[in-house]
Order: C-alpha cells, then sequence, then structure tokens
C-alpha cells in the first residue's frame, strides 16, 4: 500500500469542525463538480481531503487544479470503502462528513449540520437530507426558503422508526466514533460495495442519531455507472454482512435483534432486485441466508406501524445561516 500526499491548508495541527472526505474513482466527469460543491459552503471550519483510488483516467490532473485547496491522497485501486478509511485516517476534523464524487453538497449542507450539532450537545451521528437528480438533470431549483431545520431524534441509528434510502454521502460522524468503529469493521476481511452499510451497521448504536427532514443538504446523482446499479455485487455484500453477523466478526456485537432488521431490510429489497433481473438463484441464496434478518424486520415493521410515532424537531436558525 502507498500514498502520495499532496496539498493542504498546511495547518494540519489546527482542528477543524468538519473533515469533508471525497472517494473517487475514474469519475474526472464529476470530481470537480463534487469538489467545488463543498469549496462553496457558507461555512468554512472544514478541510477537504479527496482520495484518488487509483483512477486510470485524468482525476489526478484535475485535483491538482485545486492547489492548496485540497488535500489529495492518491492509493493503489482498493475500493470506496478502504478510499474512505485512507481519508479519515489523514483527517483532522471532529466530524467526518462523506460525499462521493458523484454528488453534490448545497452551499447551506455543513452549516446545517452545525447548527443541529451546537442544538443537540454533539450528536455522534447524523443522516443529511438527499434530493435525487438524474445524470442529466440539474440541482438549480433547490432554493432553501425556510428558516427552520427539521429533523428526527432517535435513541441511534438502528432505533429509527423509519426507512430511509442510505448513502455515504448522507453520513455525517463524530471521527472517535467512526474510529472505534473502524476497529471491528477491518475484523471484515472481505471487501463489499456497502460500505456505508456495514458503517452504520456499527456505529449505529451510538446515539443520539440526528435524522434530517429539511433543508436537503445532499444531491444523489444517478446515473447507470454507480455501484448501486450493480445487482450481483449489491446483493453479494448483503451477503457479506450476513456472514459478518452470523458466523463473523459482529456475531458477539451488542444489539443482535436491532441488528438483524436492519440487514432484513437490506436482504427485502436487494433479493426482490435479483429476482427482476433474473437472477433466481443469488434471490434464493439472499432469502435463505437471510431468513432471520428478514423475520426480524418484518416484525419491527409491525412494531413500527402499530406503535411507533415520529414527530420532527423543528430548529429555528438565523437567517445569514440561510444562503
Amino acid at each position: 500500500m502507498w500514498y502520495k500526499i499532496s496539498g493542504g491548508r498546511g495547518d494540519s495541527d489546527m482542528k477543524r469542525r468538519f473533515s469533508v472526505i471525497i472517494a473517487t474513482y475514474n469519475y474526472e466527469k464529476y470530481v470537480k463538480r463534487a469538489i467545488d460543491s463543498v469549496l462553496s459552503q457558507t461555512f468554512q471550519d472544514y478541510e477537504v481531503i479527496v482520495v484518488d483510488d487509483g483512477s486510470t483516467d485524468r482525476t489526478s490532473e484535475a485535483l491538482k487544479s485545486y492547489g492548496e485547496k485540497i488535500r489529495a491522497i492518491r492509493q493503489v485501486n482498493q475500493g470506496s470503502e478502504m478510499a474512505y478509511k485512507t481519508g479519515a485516517s489523514f483527517a483532522i476534523g471532529e466530524y467526518l462528513v462523506f460525499l462521493d464524487s458523484d454528488d453534490l453538497f448545497l452551499p447551506w449542507t455543513l452549516a446545517t449540520y452545525d447548527d443541529i450539532i451546537q442544538n443537540f450537545c454533539l450528536p455522534p451521528v447524523i443522516i443529511g437530507s438527499m434530493f435525487y437528480f438524474s445524470d442529466e438533470g440539474d440541482i438549480q431549483g433547490i432554493v432553501r426558503n425556510v428558516d427552520a431545520i427539521k429533523v428526527l431524534k432517535y435513541r441511534d441509528y438502528l432505533s429509527k422508526g423509519i426507512s430511509i434510502g442510505l448513502s455515504q454521502s448522507r453520513i455525517i460522524i463524530q471521527k472517535s466514533i467512526f474510529d472505534e468503529a473502524n476497529i471491528l469493521m477491518e475484523k471484515v476481511t472481505e471487501p463489499f460495495l456497502l460500505n456505508d452499510y456495514n458503517l452504520m451497521l456499527i456505529a449505529g448504536t451510538y446515539g443520539p442519531c440526528i435524522i434530517i427532514q429539511q433543508p436537503i443538504t445532499v444531491a444523489y446523482r444517478q446515473h447507470s455507472a454507480q455501484g448501486s446499479k450493480k445487482v450481483e455485487k449489491m446483493a453479494k455484500g448483503v451477503l457479506a454482512l450476513i456472514n459478518a453477523l452470523t458466523t463473523g466478526p459482529y456475531s458477539q456485537s451488542s444489539r443482535r435483534t436491532s441488528k438483524y432488521a436492519y440487514v432484513g431490510g437490506l436482504v427485502f429489497e436487494w433479493s426482490g432486485k435479483a429476482l427482476k433481473t433474473h437472477q433466481q438463484g443469488l434471490a434464493l441464496r439472499l432469502l435463505i441466508k437471510g431468513a432471520p434478518m428478514l423475520a426480524a424486520a418484518v416484525a419491527k415493521k409491525i412494531w413500527n406501524t402499530l406503535f411507533w410515532r415520529s414527530s420532527p424537531i423543528t430548529i429555528k436558525v438565523e437567517r445569514a445561516n440561510l444562503s
């Protein structure tokens, strides 16, 4: 393993509120917009770390154009999971904020996260609000025209009473919590695409967890080349999570029932997608191996439907933070 590091602010001993970590691989066409969306933030107490996971296109040249505005790290290709871990190992921020290199932040994203951190006494995990847009579309129509932030507060992520589409770009986590979770995650020897779900399977027991409802903080780009379109690889990632939870390093961890329900939702989602893409054998493997998780997910769904009610918490913020 090797790293080539360039750029940076030159004040590595100075703590920041946020370390924004962007992982990229052969996304020259997208990565500059992702970086620009961070550099245009109204909140300024942050650093930007971009990890080039062995790109073979002109990504490295694109990163050089930013000079000292970012810290660029180039490593041999190991997958996005390891790229994010590499970025985290160099981070000096109190919180890690992840951004896939085909996604975008809105100008008020980091200001929103900081408002939440101040109002909820340093919550260990925050989940951003996401807007989906097509590769041909744009996000110019997203305007923050309210003077309040609306969130849901849960004991922790695994206790949430709603279903959300998770993405690495939605995760904001205290660096100290990430480092603790990473000790256990490193025991999973098989890398896979579901690094965001893997992280929240472990960090999901830390609380409270704040889930943002408004404003939108992440623009999630939908295109044919993204990892979530690769059904076979994603399904194998779910199988890796099942193995880690049943016979692997997660089998002795706490909150077993909650974790089973969490993975059960993935079993349901990706077995269905495997069936739709005529991969019946893969779907059957998921359903057989993930049957206990699926049962736990159904039980939790019934419980939440009958007994759980979530009321949004509104935070009033200064108009200066909304621009």
